[in-house]
């Protein structure tokens, strides 16, 4: 029972979700316009093909590169697009919302597992499926708000 528990609460921290897209020309794909206007005023994480990671501002697409302003300094930085890998936006509110929706019920649930345990009647069933859906709540909102939703943009060559 403990160790159920115990995956229980390791899945509920690993667990994030992502929205993935695919920017290129064709008209099934992103567009470099709607790229652009979505991570407008954002700040993203550049992923380039040799790993390296860029925290970034002010990310552009244009036809031929992508460009974006560092963190830690002012200058402008730009590489060709066959040399990104992804680019990455978090939002950490819309995460917050998916961790409720996972937490509410997987408090529910082990809530009920545990009355189920020790033989808690009715009225200790209600007192634990309440308990469980404010920690639920709680422990979900949290592992969201700090794990955030991710929108990964895939860069394709044109």
């Amino acid at each position: 029972m403990k160790t159920m528990f115990a995956l229980i609460i390791f899945c509920l921290l690993v667990t994030a979700c992502s929205t993935t897209y695919v920017v290129s020309s064709s008209s099934e794909d992103t567009t470099a316009d709607e790229f652009n206007n979505f991570v407008l005023g954002k700040e993203a994480e550049i992923i380039l093909r040799d790993s390296i990671v860029n925290n970034a501002t002010d990310v552009y697409l244009s036809a031929d590169s992508l460009s974006w302003n560092e963190h830690e300094n002012i200058l402008k930085s730009s590489v060709e697009k066959s040399d990104v890998r992804k680019v990455i936006i978090s939002n950490k509110f819309i995460g917050g919302i998916e961790g409720l929706a996972f937490g509410i019920p997987s408090g529910v649930i082990t809530a009920l597992i545990i009355a189920g345990a020790f033989g808690g009647g009715e009225g200790g069933v209600i007192i634990l499926s309440g308990f469980g859906v404010i920690v639920g709540a709680l422990a979900g909102i949290t592992t969201g708000i700090i794990i955030g939703h991710s929108y990964v943009f895939i860069i394709s060559g044109y």
